[in-house]
Parts: structure tokens; sequence; C-alpha cells
């Protein structure tokens, strides 16, 4: 036995609860979990090469980043507050088209510390190259990622069309992302803590042809096949000029007979509720991000709903520029209180609910869930260990009701994460991390967007989105 974390309070997220245990024990052997229990029914702490004492904490799985595109945190700050139709054309694309590959390295590391600093263990990382990001960042940090790349046919340059011109498509660029897509696979077919899937970005940006292909793809690999799906004005009017005004983005996936079990659909803050019940009916996953829509679209996206229908559901934190943040206890909070409005009920989604959310959920939307996102015997030694003893999560007790559990979602900042485990290897400890330098990378970070900000300043002027005007005015 290699360490037995001892003393907390577990929550193994199995079944269809949290698994409380108190007085719980936790032992990992070879990077998985050897026991999960009541810790007077547990192994004896001079069997293991290291114990952990929990007490004072909650011992849980990893959060699980179901959504993210972790290379804009490098653009954190520079794309909010704008109109959603303005927001990927004319605010953050010019910007973004500035980036070169050690840009995206850079944002990336910066914004995976973020996340793992705040208790997440898995991220899904969506972006084109992705395999460039999983060996310069993911895998010397030694966090689980999937991978998934980005497949789109059209070109970077189109802040100058306007809403209803149709978005050109190059079917040769696509092809080139789904030949990366396949690569992925053989270049880490090897490595378990990388899960490899297809990105088609959206229905806007491939065409039907290509986007069957890619499904025909991930049949044969077994993979899931993201795809953000009705997300938004800027979709809506592609999809109505390009298909038709009767047609939708749903109604369009089901004609082509994408909406099965492989399908991870994104967002669907644009879809009606009886599309989201034929997604949801059809076998496919969805996955939320409730700050990043907040703050870009002014919607809530469907997390209680869709979890009515039976579907698997998780959340992610998407990008920095919009939400601001990678922190998953953050989104969870967002998650259940967005919820909450939208639905104008305090029960809509429950502090446990949104825990489950953040763990097995995502870990079943993404097609992991026999890895990670649960405590049990076999499964691998993802987990956390957070303080209930800080100002922010105290007092926390057991009876007659476990208030860590709401505290968890409701006032937890990230900074009372003391232990990040992945695989059995400590990532971050006493809440240090333990090989990674955080502060390098907020410098290389910080370096590198303002020489990207100079390059950049000129076309993003002239794209004239609202934030053009706030700076003339004296706002930014």
């Amino acid at each position: 036995m290699d360490t037995l974390v001892t003393g907390g309070t577990l929550l193994t997220m199995r079944g269809d609860r949290l698994g409380i245990v108190d007085s719980g024990a936790l032992a990992v052997t070879d990077g998985r979990i050897s026991y999960v229990g009541p810790a007077a029914e547990g192994p004896e702490p001079n069997d293991a090469a290291e114990v952990v004492d929990a007490s004072d904490a909650v011992v849980m799985p990893g959060l699980v980043n179901a959504h993210a595109h972790m290379a804009h945190t490098l653009l954190r700050g520079g794309a909010q507050d704008v109109p959603e139709i303005e927001w990927m054309n004319r605010a953050l694309g010019p910007l973004s088209a500035h980036a070169d590959e050690a840009d995206r390295a850079a944002g990336t590391r910066l914004g995976v510390l973020e996340a793992i600093r705040g208790g997440a263990t898995t991220i899904a990382e969506y972006a084109s190259e992705v395999g460039t990001l999983v060996e310069q960042v993911y895998q010397p940090l030694g966090v689980d990622v999937v991978a998934v790349e980005t497949i789109n046919e059209v070109p970077d340059e189109r802040d100058d069309l306007g809403p209803r011109e149709l978005y050109p498509f190059d079917r040769e660029q696509g092809d080139r992302a789904l030949a990366r897509a396949d690569r992925l696979f053989e270049q880490f077919g090897d490595d378990p803590l990388v899960t490899p899937a297809y990105g088609p970005q959206a229905l806007d940006m491939v065409s039907a042809e290509l986007l069957q292909t890619v499904q025909a793809h991930a049949h044969e690999r077994d993979a899931k096949l993201h795809l953000h799906t009705a997300q938004g004005e800027r979709e809506a009017i592609q999809i109505e000029e390009r298909y038709g005004a009767a047609e939708s983005t749903v109604s369009v996936l089901d004609d082509l007979g994408i909406v099965d079990d492989a399908l991870v659909a994104v967002h669907c803050h644009g879809a009606s509720p009886d599309e989201r019940r034929r997604l949801a009916e059809g076998g496919a996953a969805m996955l939320g991000c409730p700050s990043s829509i907040a703050a870009i679209d002014g919607i809530v996206p469907p997390v209680a709903a869709f979890r009515e229908y039976g579907a698997a559901v998780g959340i992610g934190t998407d990008q920095a520029p919009g939400p601001g943040h990678h922190s998953m206890f953050r989104e969870a909070r967002t998650a259940a209180t967005l919820s909450k409005v939208e639905h104008t009920d305090p029960t809509a989604l429950t502090a446990a609910e949104a825990l489950r959310l953040g763990t097995v959920g995502g870990a079943e939307a993404l097609g992991i869930a026999d890895e990670v996102g649960t405590l049990e015997a076999g499964s691998r030694a993802d987990f956390l260990v957070v303080g209930t003893d800080r100002l922010s999560t105290a007092p926390a007790v057991e009876s007659p009701l476990h208030t860590a559990v709401p505290n968890l979602v409701y006032s937890t900042t990230g900074r009372e994460v003391r232990d990040v485990f992945v695989a059995g290897e400590p990532l971050v400890r006493d809440r240090a991390f333990v090989d990674a330098d955080p502060e390098a990378a907020v410098t290389a970070a910080t370096e590198r967007a303002r020489a990207l900000y100079e390059r950049a300043s000129e076309d993003w002027r002239a794209a004239g989105s609202e934030l053009v005007g706030a700076v003339d005015n004296g706002w930014l």
C-alpha cells in the first residue's frame, strides 16, 4: 500500500447519492484505490508508505472539468461584456488570430494549473492541434486529459462577415483536422491519462458530409464526438441560412443521424425543451458551462432540465474570456444558483446534485466513468482532500446533517483544496504544487499576453466591438 488517507468524511459518489462515509479511509496501491470505507475496518496505517491525515476535511473524487478551451486563458479579460453576436468574430477572434503555438501553450499551462489548484483532476481540452498541448502541458503536469481535436472547415479570418453571410467551408482544412484527431489514438494509446476524442466544432462550422464522416471515425474507435450544439443566435442564423428557416441545429442533427450515444452535446441553450428531450432520448450526453454561457449569451444552460430526461450531464468552465475562471467548485455553485433562478425553484439543482455533476456526472458524459468520478476499489486514485476548517467552509458538522456538502458548493473558493492526487501521485500537497511552478507560469503568460495584445491591437480596434467604445469612453 502506497498511501492511506484517513480520518476524513468521504464523499464516494457511488450509487445515485454522495455515498457519505464518516471517519473514512482511502487506500492507494499502484495508482488505484485498494480500499475505501470506514477507517475502523480499513488497513492499518503502519502498512502504508505514506499516511495523509484528513481530519477536518472532506475526501472526494477529483473534479471533472468536462469542457474547456484552456489556451484562451492567455486572453482572460479580453472578450467580456459584449453582445453575443459580437463575442466570437469581433471580440475574441481578432485577438486569438494572433496567438502562436507558444502563446497557446502558455495560456493552457496557466489555465490547467488554476484548474488543478481548484481541485480538477480531469480536464476535457477542446483545441486545434490538441496533441501538442497534451505533450507540452498535460503530460508534464501529470493530469488526466480528454484530448478533443477541434474540427472545422471555416477559415479563421471571418470578422468581416455579416450575421447572415454564410461561413465559407474548406473541406481540405476539415480533413486535415480529422487526420490529426485520428492520429491522437496512435500517439497517446499507451498513456492511461489521455483519452482522445473528436471535436467537430459546431454544425455551423462543418458541412453535413464531414460531420457524418467524423461520426463514422468516432464509432470505429468507440470514441466520443463533442459538438457545440445549439449554442446561440449566431449559430441559429447560420443554420437557417444554410438549411432553411424551418430547420434548427437539433432537427438537422437528427436528420443526419448524429444523435446517438457517441454524441456529447455542449451547451444546448439554444435548443427547445422538446429538442433537448430528443437529444437525451437519442442517447446523447450534455455538457453545460453555466458561467460561460451566462456571461457570453446571458442565458442559463439547461443543466437541470437535461438531468430530468435521464441523460448523462457534466459541467465545465469553457474558456476564461467570458466567465473569467477555471474553478470547478465555482462552476458547481454557478450551475446550482442559476438553475434555481431559471426554474424559479430553490430545489431545481441542489448542492449535492451539483457535486455529482462536477465529478461522476462529467465522467459519465465523457465516457470515462469506469476510471474516474467515484471513489471505489479498482478505480484510478484521482481524489481531493478539501479542508472544512477554513474561514469559508467552517463550521462543518455531521449531525443532524452534513453541512460540508452545501459548504463545498456555496462557500468554497478553491483555496480550501489541500491535496490533489492523480493516479495516486500527489500534484498538490498542503495547498502547494509538488513539482509545478505556478509563479513561472504567471510570468510567462503575462509576458506573452502583453506581446500578443500589442500585435493584435490594430485588428482588434478595426473589428469594432463594443469594447472599443468602452476604451474610448474611459471604461477600460
